[in-house]
C-alpha cells in the first residue's frame, strides 16, 4: 500500500432497496458524478443492497445498513454479524452499541436533531446514551449550510460537548442521500484518511480512529511537523501546524462558489485558541495546546449564498493529559 491521503466518500446512502430512489448502480454511477471515492451503503433496516455493490472499487463500496426505530436512526456499518434492531429500547441503547462494537462493527449517530414523528418517525434522536466511548460518529451536518440549519447547529454543540466530556468521536457530515434531485451542496463530503489504494477496510479504520474532515467542498486538513494529524494525540505546548485548503476537486465539479476566508481553532469549551486569515493553499502556524483538550481546525468563507460561513470541520487533534 502507498502512504496514506485524504479519499472523499459519501457515509450516508440509500436505495430501492429501502426508500432511495437509486438503484444500486445508478448510486455507484450518481457518486462516480460527484468524484467520490467512497460510499458507505446505509438502506434502512436492511443490506440487501450491499450484496449488489460489493465488488465495486469505484467507488469503494462500505456495507451497512441505517436502524431505523422510533426513537432514532443509526447507521452501523460492516457489523460480521446481525445485531436485532428491533428490540432497541430508548433507555438501553447501550447493549446494542456494545453488541455492535463487539461483533467489528462501526456505530453512527444520523441527523441527531432533525424533526421527528411525524415528519420523519424516529429521525430525531431519543436513545439515552450513558456510555458515549461505544459511538464512533456523528452526523454534525446533513445537508445545508450550518450557519442556515439549526439542526445541524444543535449538532455540532452536542459532538462539542462530547469532546469536552473526553470522548473521541469523529465527525461526518451525512447527505442523506436518496436521489439525485433536489440536493445541496454537490461537493459536500466526508473526507477520510486511509492509505491508497482505498478499501472498505480502510474507510472504517479512518472513521474508528477519527480521521475525518467535514466539508461543503473544500479539502482542509491541519498537519504537524511530525506529520499528526486529525484523531493523533500530541504533547502539550507550542505546536507549529500546517493547514492546507484544497480546491481541485470541487471546481472540477464545476463549483467555483467557494471564497476561503479564515482558518479558526475551537478547543474546549468552544473557545477559539487561533484565527487566522486564508493568505496561501498551505499555511504554516503555531498553536499553544494545553494538556487533556482537543483542537479542531475549521475553515469559513463565502459561498454564492452565504457569506461568512462554515465551509469545513476538521476531527480534533486531541493532547495528551
Amino acid at each position: 500500500m502507498d502512504a496514506e491521503r485524504w479519499f472523499a466518500c459519501e457515509l450516508h446512502c440509500h436505495t430501492v432497496h429501502s426508500d432511495g430512489a437509486f438503484t444500486v448502480p445508478a448510486l455507484l454511477d450518481a457518486a462516480r458524478g460527484r468524484l467520490l471515492d467512497g460510499v458507505a451503503l446505509t438502506d434502512h433496516n436492511t443490506t440487501a443492497g450491499c450484496l449488489q455493490a460489493r465488488q465495486s472499487r469505484d467507488p469503494v463500496v462500505l456495507g451497512g445498513m441505517e436502524w431505523t426505530t422510533y426513537f432514532g436512526h443509526m447507521p452501523v456499518l460492516d457489523c460480521a454479524r446481525y445485531v436485532d434492531w428491533r428490540d432497541a429500547r430508548p433507555d438501553a441503547i447501550d447493549e446494542k452499541l456494545r453488541a455492535v462494537r463487539e461483533n467489528g462493527g462501526v456505530c453512527g449517530i444520523a441527523h441527531p436533531f432533525q424533526l421527528g414523528t411525524p415528519i420523519c418517525t424516529g429521525g430525531h434522536w431519543d436513545y439515552r446514551v450513558r456510555d458515549w466511548s461505544l459511538v464512533d460518529y456523528l452526523e454534525i451536518w446533513s445537508e445545508g449550510v450550518p450557519k442556515l440549519n439549526i439542526p445541524n447547529s444543535r449538532a455540532i454543540r452536542l459532538w462539542t460537548s462530547l469532546l469536552d466530556r473526553g470522548f473521541h468521536i469523529a465527525p461526518t457530515f451525512g447527505r442523506d442521500w436518496h436521489r439525485l434531485a433536489g440536493n445541496l451542496l454537490p461537493s459536500a463530503c466526508t473526507y477520510l484518511r486511509c492509505p491508497a489504494p482505498l478499501t472498505a477496510a480502510g474507510m472504517k479504520q479512518a472513521i474508528k480512529a477519527g480521521r475525518t474532515v467535514v466539508s461543503a467542498g473544500p479539502l482542509f486538513t491541519v498537519e504537524t511537523a511530525a506529520g499528526q494529524t486529525s484523531g493523533d494525540c500530541v504533547k502539550p505546548g507550542d505546536l507549529p501546524v500546517w493547514f492546507r485548503t484544497d480546491l481541485t476537486r470541487a471546481r472540477a465539479m464545476g463549483e467555483d462558489r467557494f471564497v476561503p476566508r479564515e482558518i479558526r481553532v475551537y478547543t474546549n469549551g468552544l473557545t477559539e485558541a487561533l484565527r487566522i486569515p486564508v493568505s496561501d493553499a498551505v499555511q504554516e502556524a503555531r498553536l499553544h495546546v494545553r494538556a487533556g483538550g482537543w483542537y479542531a481546525a475549521t475553515l469559513w468563507g463565502d459561498t454564492d449564498e452565504t457569506p461568512g460561513t462554515l465551509l469545513a470541520v476538521c476531527a480534533p487533534i486531541y493532547t495528551e493529559n
